[in-house]
């Protein structure tokens, strides 16, 4: 259209009265900034809860939360246990030891939570463990099952050897532990054991741990019962506290670390309870079976005893880390009690003071790579 033409509402198209168009600036959405949904906003609050009162010089979170594993379990358990003053039987010594079976697992963790259950995919041995380990405390859960691969019994008495064939013993053996770590600034126990920190720098703790352990022995032989005059089953309670320290050790800021602890601790509670079966002494026709149990009490009311724990961590990407931890309990148990006696009578019937001293060495180890994702 002609200038002329236009409109007298309308000013003259002169580009030097035109008024200039402001740039519009399009910001960008960041999804790590205030646009997260509910659920990373959440993560996030927790991730600042972890890092609370820790030194960020020496320890930091993995860039990922979530962790999966394929973990290889070794371990066994190795039972000594000596009598003294048995009747008939006089001085009896066994030895037991498990089968060191190789398992494989799965891990599966969040954080400082991890749950893991591992399976021999032979024989069906299986442990499971739980744990939620934190910088300044922690608790963990782990069950064990297996039989034992072998053993003998032997008796001053009657000058005989019992034979223990592979898989006529069995045991379960249950640890609820926990520890209070002195140092959680700058030393992290999760580092070592479930790479849920990064250690950064090297450093050390005092350590109060507590332990809970239930052990259930039990012979699946009926042949075995018999020749041990009716035993069939031995279960231990024990709960331990103690002080040691630990030591995390990293020479390059967290790629590798070493980690090593002992605790000397003192057995405050010991219980073991002993079943036999009086079937044998009963007539066939009378058609029922006799179970009795006896508790016996320990002979002294504190014990010594201690636990030992390593742990290698290789950070090989912030993604990916293998790691190899092992633990190693020993558990003892002395009594002085009018206890078990066979003869004529009943299994579990008393007699004279029996003397009897148990001694445990329980071990087991994990090998994991693992993958940290989201």
């Amino acid at each position: 259209m002609a200038q002329d033409t236009l409109p007298a509402y309308l000013p003259p198209l002169d580009s030097a009265f035109a008024l200039p168009v402001p740039e519009v600036q399009i910001t960008p959405v960041n999804p790590t900034g205030p646009h997260k949904n509910w659920i990373n906003r959440l993560l996030d609050r927790a991730d600042r809860f972890f890092m609370k009162n820790v030194d960020p010089e020496y320890l930091v979170l993995p860039q990922h939360r979530f962790r999966i594993a394929i973990s290889g379990d070794w371990g066994s358990v190795y039972t000594s246990m000596h009598c003294r003053d048995v009747p008939y039987y006089e001085n009896v010594d066994m030895v037991f030891g498990s089968n060191v079976a190789p398992k494989l697992g799965l891990v599966l963790s969040y954080r400082n939570t991890n749950i893991g259950y591992s399976i021999d995919l032979f024989r069906g041995y299986s442990n499971f463990k739980f744990s939620m380990l934190q910088n300044g405390f922690g608790i963990e859960l782990f069950r064990r099952k297996t039989t034992f691969s072998g053993g003998a019994i032997e008796s001053s008495g009657t000058g005989g050897k019992i034979e223990v064939g592979s898989g006529e013993v069995a045991t379960t053996t249950f640890f609820l532990s926990g520890y209070v770590s002195l140092n959680r600034r700058k030393f992290s126990m999760p580092a070592a054991f479930n790479a849920s920190f990064i250690q950064r720098k090297s450093a050390g703790a005092p350590l109060i741990v507590a332990d809970f352990i239930y052990s259930r022995m039990a012979l699946l032989s009926d042949a075995l019962v018999t020749r041990t005059g009716g035993v069939n089953e031995m279960e231990l309670y024990q709960i331990a506290i103690g002080a040691g320290y630990g030591y995390n050790y990293t020479p390059n800021r967290g790629k590798f670390l070493l980690h090593v602890s002992a605790t000397p601790m003192l057995a405050v509670l010991n219980r073991m309870i002993i079943t036999g079966d009086d079937r044998m002494f009963m007539p066939e026709e009378a058609g029922y079976n006799l179970i009795l149990s006896r508790k016996i009490k320990p002979e002294f009311p504190v014990y010594v005893t201690g636990q030992a724990k390593v742990a290698l961590v290789y950070n090989i990407t912030p993604r990916f880390v293998l790691a190899f931890n092992t633990v190693v309990n020993n558990i003892r148990f002395k009594a002085k009690d009018r206890m078990i006696a066979t003869g004529d009578g009943s299994t579990l019937t008393y007699n004279p003071e029996i003397r009897m001293r148990t001694m445990t060495w329980d071990w087991n180890a994990v090998l994991y790579f693992g993958v940290r994702f989201l």
